[in-house]
């Protein structure tokens, strides 16, 4: 079962991965902010309370860096990140997962790992925020993470960067989020460009190897398609099944007005680096092989002036 705190059975939306999604009661004053609101669940048959785990999959309708600076100047709006309660012996909720994650980005999945949490027999659970975020399924799980797992790293085969344009945005549902049809395409500029130096367009595999500073630096429109030769991972034993997870290290800026440098690439961004922007004291590493890196790839000049013209009439 699944209840609103108001009371409402919302058990059948998320039921099943379907699209139909469960909406925040009242939105906020701000884009990505509700009043604060609670989901109730309850397992349809006994679980075993040291090996429960939640699975919520569904969205988030983020804040931007000028809300954020906006609601850090007032004592009325602070986002609080979704809690996780249980009923205590008293039988009142009591907060055992004071942030237990959200979707970060559109649908996907949360894994909530709740052995040791129950405090009682009762093994509902409510979930608590004033995060704008749309729930889609739900559902528990008994799981035992004891089975082997071996790791297979493949590092990139090929990667090319080439500029695409922006797929057409659409939505299946009134509370789901916009979704991209990769084959409808405009090239039309959408944003205002960052200013600086970009990544030069063509083969960039040799920058996906390994984590390091030497970024392929994509600007809005762009698209990299990579490739891995999955015939070098080794041979499957009887009885196993593989998985693949997309391992990614990177950055990312937007141009809000209140984001950090927010109209130009520069500064770059580094591993290690205390804070961004960061002070004086502290720089993108200057060293033999970066210098190289900067001269043979970051060669493509963006400037915003495509986009002035584009809005001239």
């Amino acid at each position: 079962k699944a209840f609103r705190d108001s009371g409402e059975d919302i058990s059948s939306i998320l039921a099943k991965e379907d699209q139909s999604y469960s909406p925040p009661p009242h939105l906020a004053r701000f884009q990505g902010l509700s009043a604060t609101h609670g989901i109730t669940l309850t397992p349809e048959h006994p679980i075993d309370p040291e090996r429960a785990v939640l699975y919520l999959k569904g969205w988030i309708f983020p804040t931007d860096a000028s809300i954020n600076v906006a609601m850090s100047q007032s004592d009325s709006y602070s986002p609080m990140p979704p809690q996780v309660q249980v009923r205590n012996n008293e039988g009142d909720w009591q907060t055992v997962i004071a942030n237990m994650g959200f979707p970060m980005g559109k649908n996907k999945t949360v894994r909530v790992d709740l052995a040791g949490k129950f405090i009682t027999d009762d093994h509902s659970v409510r979930i608590v925020t004033n995060m704008q975020l749309y729930w889609d399924h739900a559902f528990f799980a008994e799981e035992s993470l004891d089975r082997p797992v071996e790791r297979t790293t493949l590092s990139p085969d090929t990667a090319d960067l080439q500029y695409r344009g922006f797929s057409h945005m659409y939505k299946t549902s009134p509370f789901g989020p916009h979704l991209f049809d990769h084959d409808s395409l405009s090239t039309a500029p959408r944003w205002i460009d960052l200013e600086g130096l970009y990544t030069r367009y063509g083969d960039v595999s040799q920058l996906l190897q390994t984590t390091n500073d030497q970024y392929v630096i994509m600007n809005a429109g762009d698209a990299m398609s990579i490739t891995f030769d999955a015939t070098r991972a080794p041979t499957l034993p009887t009885g196993w099944k593989r998985h693949f997870i997309l391992y990614t290290n990177g950055w990312l800026k937007d141009g809000d007005l209140n984001t950090a440098h927010g109209k130009t690439v520069e500064p770059l961004p580094y591993n290690g680096m205390n804070s961004y922007p960061y002070g004086p004291d502290e720089g993108y590493p200057l060293n033999a092989d970066n210098l190289l890196y900067l001269e043979a790839y970051n060669t493509r000049s963006v400037t915003n002036e495509r986009f002035r013209d584009w809005l001239k009439p």
